[in-house]
C-alpha cells in the first residue's frame, strides 16, 4: 500500500478545512495554499525538486493546521 497516499489525502482534507472553515486571514490562507501547491507539485514530480521534500512539506502543513485547530479551540 502506498503510504504516501495517506499523507496526500489527509493534507488535501486539512487544507480544504483550513481554507473554507477557519477564520484565518486571507493572507495566511493564501500562503498556506501556495505552499500546498508547491509541495504537491514537487511530490508528484511536476517540478524539478526532490519528491521527498514535497512529502515532508505536506506533513509539515498538516501538523501546522492541526496545531492551529488545537490553539483556536482553547482560546
Amino acid at each position: 500500500m502506498p503510504y504516501g497516499l495517506i499523507v496526500l489525502v489527509a493534507s488535501v482534507a486539512l487544507i480544504a478545512y483550513f481554507d473554507f472553515a477557519t477564520e484565518a486571514t486571507w493572507i495566511t490562507k493564501a500562503v498556506v495554499s501556495g505552499i500546498f501547491i508547491f509541495s504537491l507539485a514537487s511530490y508528484r514530480g511536476w517540478i524539478a525538486v526532490n519528491s521527498l521534500i514535497g512529502l515532508f512539506l505536506l506533513v509539515a502543513l498538516s501538523i501546522f493546521i492541526i496545531f492551529y485547530q488545537t490553539w483556536h479551540r482553547h482560546i
